[in-house]
């Protein structure tokens, strides 16, 4: 299992779209997320459901979304892309205080990129329960 710690004081924008992917998020909750992104600077939003669940992190950052998805995962995720780790430390605080809770957090890396919105929130959910149960945990790809 790889953790990294968020360099709050990254305020560093590298190449690429910044923006965040709201997966499976009511319309209530896209607002709030919609208002609190935009105070902190973080305009772009790609917004996804289960029935996106087959489309690869790299095709939808491309505007490519598929929607031929008949059993894809119902979790709440944030997919933070070239976000700064600043921002995305004072986005999750807000977060918190707005009470949207339950929520899967992870940034795009080489790796994940090339998974499946399903695979991500697949991991994400695995690791969480190996956090909640202090064992170690191995990322699958498929």
């Amino acid at each position: 299992m790889s953790f990294e710690q968020i360099d709050i004081k990254d305020r560093e924008v590298k190449d690429g779209r910044s923006c965040i992917i709201l997966c499976n998020f009511n319309n209530k909750e896209i607002k709030t997320i919609g208002n609190l992104s935009a105070m902190i600077g973080i305009r772009d939003k790609i917004i996804l459901n289960h029935k996106n669940g087959n489309s690869i992190i790299k095709d939808i950052l491309e505007g490519k979304i598929s929607n031929d998805c008949e059993d894809g995962l119902k979790n709440k995720a944030i997919i933070f892309n070239n976000i700064p780790g600043a921002k995305i430390s004072v986005f999750i605080e807000n977060l918190k205080k707005f009470r949207v809770n339950n929520v899967l957090k992870a940034t795009v890396t080489e790796t994940s990129k090339e998974w499946t919105v399903n695979t991500v929130l697949k991991n994400l959910v695995a690791e969480r329960v190996a956090l909640s149960k202090g064992i170690d945990f191995e990322h699958e790809e498929n």
